[in-house]
């Protein structure tokens, strides 16, 4: 029996759990069933999961504990549809996110319901390695385009990501965590945080750092490439405030920085290249609740701040410059203010306006054996972008199980106008065991400023346009114990933005393709079956490009680095309170990569299987210790043509609460 046959059989296992499961309401489901957690994301108002027709996976501050030890890019990576890649890689790598096969900038990454992005980068992407699992509390994945209720970037879906706050009921408590593992890598965080009648805060400080391993692959084993350490610093604070029994006011910072080493490319060593990337922010806000309805006001500002520094201690071979510096920075303004009215038994309604400002400046100098370059320098008072949405969602409720929401935006951008999206979402839920859901809508991807501002870039874009169908039908037990959702679903993309080299231009420039299609499946499912907690999801995967060339139309594989199937499952028992083993399968098919300087233009990277141990023991009220051991079996293999993944690799880590 093949490997890929034994794999979709365990999966298949897996998804008969449910039908194994017992209804028994009395068992604890603490851990397993999230049919019932509350999700914002979906469309700003609280839903239970099992009520909305969104595809949404809550990832609660229990599950994140587990994974106390991975970064967030790895924790995503094990979800249905999504695919990040560099998460395997050493520390600093800079992470893909491919959600539902779409590309990178394609997802709309939110923190604490704020969209962060680095305005300088060419995709506008934010850099998951700012965030450790420490910082985060929740995580909610929403999929789907949902540009209605989120504007720009929102074409595949949207990751929410909450930050850490106040837990427990005392005014002062401290929270400490030390992780420690292969590649000499360590994570400390220690957390003050308290509560009281009105006020509640948190403030943490987490420090990481890794020696790691080369990210270049070296063919032959003998060239010495060097390792690419990482050192990271993050300070969180995040405080709320109970003005009055109806009126909250939120007040969030963080700031965030890495420094690591970086290669010269693919199986290309480089002793002395270093990035730094930071990223900081300041969010506030406020709630009013009153008994039909809520108003939610906020406004953030992010700084981001790129440099990458190449000295000339060390001229590579086939190396061009003795000496480079390139230096991004951004600003990123958001403001929204939206109200959600309940409507008594016939539903909700939410209305909303937001604002994005985002601006650049830019600097790249070389030194090469023909003296100095510099490029055109991109200025902030002339890079610059603004986006004003206004946007409305009526969730109608008739009667009993049927759910319609109905919504659309209009929005403005100061450089090349208009675009409406829409959004069409009836559910129904059959005896409160059987969801079916239909989900039509459109989203849109606004051109960045690099793609528009940058010696490479064209002001006459336009945004990126995306029409959606999902369908899809969800079983859960009565208990809540066990359930299995299966969704399709079909993208098309017109004007999507390509980078086109033209032998007329020497820097080349950003066009608009014709169509993008992608389509597929997504098989999730969960069970609890007394102490032996179960879950698996399998995604199917495939996408096409269409253009014109030479008046007709060319159609070939998108789905660079995306396999077209992927498959993850776990098994976790709990041997007694205190103790809990869980295993993880995580399964890539086949990948197309780009093969720059080769003979051939692309490469298939091999499939490949990886398994995961995690063991944990609460030792007391106070105490917590855990271990796991990642790709136990050494399998090698690459997301990225010629760059290095972990092998087998070990962490261990105590928690401490006071």
């Amino acid at each position: 029996m093949s490997k890929t046959t034994t794999l979709l059989s365990a999966f298949l296992a897996t998804l008969c759990l449910p039908a194994l499961a017992q209804d028994n309401p009395t068992q604890s489901t603490s851990r397993s069933v999230q049919l019932d957690a509350v999700t914002v994301t979906a469309n700003k108002v609280e839903q239970k999961l099992s009520q909305t027709g969104k595809v949404v996976t809550v990832l609660p501050d229990s599950v994140l504990q587990r994974y106390a030890t991975q970064s967030v890019s790895e924790l995503l990576s094990r979800q249905a549809g999504l695919q990040i890649v560099g998460a395997n890689g050493p520390l600093g790598t800079n992470p893909d996110i491919y959600l539902r096969g779409a590309s990178a900038g394609n997802t709309l990454i939110l923190l604490d319901g704020i969209p962060v992005y680095d305005p300088s980068g060419s995709a506008n992407t934010f850099d998951l390695n700012l965030l450790t699992v420490g910082e985060c509390d929740r995580i909610e994945i929403l999929r789907g385009a949902q540009s209605t209720a989120y504007g720009s970037d929102a074409v595949a879906g949207v990751i929410n990501i909450f930050t850490r706050k106040a837990k427990g009921t005392k005014p002062l408590g401290v929270t400490a965590s030390l992780n420690y593992g292969t590649y000499q890598t360590f994570r400390g965080t220690v957390a003050v945080s308290g509560q009281t009648e009105k006020l509640s805060y948190n403030v943490q400080y987490t420090r990481q750092s890794s020696e790691g391993f080369s990210a270049a692959t070296d063919t032959t084993g003998q060239q010495g490439f060097g390792n690419n350490s990482y050192q990271q610093n993050a300070l969180l604070a995040n405080l709320t405030l109970q003005i009055t029994p109806r009126l909250i006011w939120k007040l969030r910072g963080i700031t965030t920085a890495y420094t690591t080493d970086l290669d010269a490319g693919a199986f290309m060593d480089e002793k002395d290249f270093l990035y730094r990337n930071q990223f900081k922010q300041v969010a506030t806000g406020f709630e009013y609740r009153y008994p039909h309805g809520r108003l939610v006001v906020n406004y953030g500002l992010g700084d981001s701040r790129r440099t990458y520094t190449n000295d000339s201690t060390f001229v590579g071979p086939g190396a061009f410059d003795k000496y480079s510096c390139q230096k991004y920075g951004g600003l990123a303004h958001f403001a929204e203010a939206y109200h959600s009215l309940k409507m008594g038994n016939w539903g909700e309604l939410l209305t909303g306006v937001d604002y994005r400002f985002s601006n650049t400046d830019q600097i790249y100098q070389s030194i090469s054996s023909y003296g100095l370059y510099e490029s055109p320098p991109i200025g902030a008072d002339t890079a610059r972008i603004g986006q004003l949405g206004v946007y409305a969602t009526g969730i109608i409720t008739p009667y009993k199980g049927l759910s319609v929401e109905v919504g659309g935006r209009y929005n403005r951008n100061s450089l090349y106008g208009n675009v409406f999206t829409y959004t069409f979402n009836p559910s129904y839920l059959v005896s409160d065991q059987i969801k079916v859901f239909v989900n039509l809508s459109s989203g849109f991807r606004a051109p960045t400023l690099y793609q528009l501002f940058s010696p490479y870039g064209n002001k006459t874009l336009r945004p990126e346009q995306s029409q959606s169908t999902e369908a899809g039908v969800q079983f859960f037990t009565k208990s809540r114990n066990a359930w299995l959702r299966v969704v399709y679903f079909d993208r098309n993309i017109r004007n999507a933005i390509f980078f086109q080299s033209l032998n007329t231009d020497p820097y080349g420039r950003y066009i608009n393709f014709d169509r993008q299609h992608d389509r597929g499946w997504e098989i999730e499912a969960q069970a609890q079956v007394s102490r032996l907690l179960l879950t698996g999801n399998l995604t199917l995967l495939n996408g096409a490009i269409t253009t014109q060339v030479e008046g007709r139309d060319t159609t070939y594989n998108n789905l660079f680095r995306r396999p077209k199937a992927q498959v993850n499952l776990s098994a976790g028992y709990q041997f007694t309170p205190n103790i809990l083993v869980t295993a993880a399968i995580r399964s890539i098919g086949n990948r197309t990569d780009l093969s720059f300087g080769s003979a051939t233009p692309t490469v298939t990277l091999a499939g490949y299987t990886t398994v995961d141990i995690y063991a944990e023991a609460k030792v007391n009220d106070r105490l917590r210790i855990y271990a796991d051991a990642r790709n136990l079996f050494n399998t090698t293999y690459y997301d990225i043509y010629g760059y290095n993944t972990r092998g087998r690799n070990a962490t261990v880590g105590v928690r401490f609460t006071w």
